[in-house]
């Protein structure tokens, strides 16, 4: 079906200045490749629905050191980072991404990598990571189901080169594909959501 309607002016989403959290996107890849080559291959589920918090944290190791021309003082060198995303909300069943989050809960090794690709202030970045923490349902009796999970990215991530756009998403599943137009400076095209 077409799309044929528009946002009305004025309700647009600011992305400059005291920016709003909803314009950065998070989507994972439900074909488990760890590939960072080529972001067209995936198959992209945005985790958003009922997804109330993301939260990133660098999780970062460092070094302290003194010597003697400190006086005194130290000092500290961060020597590693393991950056993720802890992610909470209500479990939406039949959502693409949170399915494949929960048909992972009792998974280990491997099976648990796949890619992420995290839309941050318009910077498209894309990594491998590790689906940790997996919390598909529970909570009170007399409330929505609980779902969390927290993203791991293993290594450094990547920078998309060139202009990146997602599709509409798929009548069948909700999946989207990405496509990259190379150009000189990476770009995230206008959302089609």
């Amino acid at each position: 079906m077409a799309k044929n309607t528009k946002p009305i002016v004025g309700t647009e989403l600011t992305t400059d200045g005291a920016a709003l959290n909803v314009v950065n996107k998070l989507y994972l890849d439900i074909t488990n490749s760890t590939d960072l080559n080529d972001v067209a291959t995936g198959k992209w589920a945005w985790l958003a629905l009922d997804i109330t918090q993301i939260t990133p944290s660098a999780n970062e190791t460092s070094q302290s050191d003194a010597d003697y021309a400190g006086n005194g003082f130290g000092s500290t060198e961060i020597t590693s980072k393991r950056f993720q995303l802890a992610v909470t909300g209500k479990r939406h069943i039949g959502d693409a991404a949170q399915d494949y989050i929960a048909s992972k809960q009792f998974a280990i090794g491997n099976s648990l990598h796949t890619r992420a690709l995290w839309i941050d202030n318009g910077e498209a970045i894309l990594a491998e990571v590790t689906l940790s923490n997996i919390v598909s349902t529970g909570g009170n009796a007399n409330a929505n189901q609980t779902f969390q999970v927290t993203i791991v990215f293993n290594g450094a991530p990547v920078a998309i080169n060139g202009t990146l756009a997602m599709s509409a998403p798929s009548t069948e599943d909700g999946t989207y594909t990405a496509t990259v137009t190379p150009g000189a400076a990476a770009s995230v095209a206008k959302s089609q959501d």
